[in-house]
């Protein structure tokens, strides 16, 4: 907007031209600004005064809320560390008596297993005790039955004496017998019959019989040196592989269980080691025997089969492959003499025929000049032609 030339002044010292009315505008809007801003400013320093004033007056009140907080905290915290030290002590106190309570648990249960391991000790020995009492009364049990037995045969007696005392020891011999060795057959030998008093059959745990053991039963006061020929005699009848006497009476110089000549002798109370012993010996006998009669199985297999037709068989197939062999080398061999035969008249052929044409040359010349030099021609060596044989001479014959 181009200013109003009358109411522009031209200043006397600068010369510069302005309008009147925007100078006071200006000077109107300064002064009216900074009456206002004065304003302003006085009226926002007594807010600001009055905010500080009311905001220390909150600052204070917060610190003194914050003072009594703290001291609050103080006081609870107080109370706080006078409860860990309280909760402390009855941590220790509970430690300890938890610790008492877990040891004495320890020592009754300690005093508990024992007494019930006592018991089951006590028990045991208890039923062991019985056990063994059982035992005992079964053994006496048999003892009376055997010395009843052995009472009940004495008071039969009807023939002499001699003769039944050994009938009573050979009954009491046979029932050990059977007691020791229920798998075994014990048999006896009945009276009048000719033979021994006792025959064992040892069997293995197999089932597999694996000897014989005759028994002879003796009560007399003196030993006789018949008993051990007779029971020789038995036990070839009885095809026994161990003869034993018992006998209350032993020879001279034996003192308890030994042996005479192949039987052995022995005493009443003797009988189950011996017969324990012998059984063993039977046993091991039998096995070493059968492990042999397996090794000759084995030599009788190889002779078997070496005399057998299928062994024949493969022989006569080999001799058969070992004789076509031999035809087909030796009709080889004929045929090769033939063709040397055959190619040696060749030669023979081409050396005469050589050698007439070669004298009818000469013939010819007169002898003045050698037909072999002139032709430079150098006779074969014969000999490396293979030399023919007697059988090969006789076979051009024939």
């Amino acid at each position: 907007m181009a200013p109003n030339k009358k109411n522009t002044v031209e200043c006397p010292e600068c010369g510069e031209k302005f309008d009147i009315a925007d100078r006071l505008r200006a000077h109107i809007e300064t002064e009216v600004h900074g009456e206002l801003s004065e304003t302003i400013r006085s009226e926002m320093e007594e807010k600001f005064e009055k905010q500080l004033a009311s905001q220390s007056e909150e600052e204070e009140e917060q610190r003194q809320a914050l003072d009594e907080k703290v001291k609050d905290q103080r006081s609870e915290l107080k109370d706080l560390r006078k409860t860990k030290i309280k909760l402390e002590d009855l941590e220790e106190t509970t430690k300890l008596e938890i610790e008492e309570a877990r040891a004495k648990a320890v020592r009754e249960t300690k005093r508990n297993l024992n007494q019930e391991l006592e018991e089951t000790i006590s028990e045991r020995v208890k039923e062991e005790n019985a056990k063994k009492e059982l035992e005992n009364e079964k053994l006496q049990e048999q003892l009376n039955r055997q010395n009843k037995k052995i009472k009940e045969l004495e008071t039969q007696r009807t023939t002499s004496h001699g003769e039944l005392e050994g009938e009573v020891l050979e009954l009491a011999v046979e029932e050990t017998l059977n007691q020791l060795f229920p798998r075994d057959s014990i048999s006896e030998i009945k009276k009048g019959a000719y033979g021994a008093d006792v025959l064992q059959n040892v069997f293995s745990n197999t089932g597999i019989s694996a000897g014989k053991i005759i028994w002879e039963c003796k009560k007399h006061k003196n030993w006789s040196k018949s008993w051990v020929t007779k029971l020789r005699q038995d036990a070839i009848d009885a095809s026994a592989d161990t003869m034993v006497i018992v006998s209350t009476t032993l020879p001279d110089g034996m003192a308890s269980f030994g042996k005479v000549d192949d039987v052995f002798v022995c005493m009443y109370h003797e009988v189950p080691i011996v017969a324990e012993l012998l059984r063993h010996a039977v046993l091991r006998v039998s096995q070493e025997k059968n492990r042999e009669e397996n090794m000759m199985t084995i030599q009788e297999r190889v002779r078997e089969y070496v005399s057998g037709p299928e062994f024949s068989m493969v022989m006569q197939g080999v001799m058969k492959a070992y004789e076509a062999f031999e035809d087909d080398i030796r009709t080889e061999e004929q045929y090769m003499k033939r063709k040397w035969k055959s190619r040696r008249g060749y030669l023979r052929n081409v050396i005469d025929s050589m050698t007439s044409m070669i004298g009818k040359l000469e013939h010819l010349g007169g002898g003045e000049f050698d037909v072999m030099k002139e032709i430079s021609f150098e006779q074969p060596p014969i000999d490396l032609l293979p030399t023919p044989r007697d059988d090969e001479e006789d076979d051009e014959t024939a």
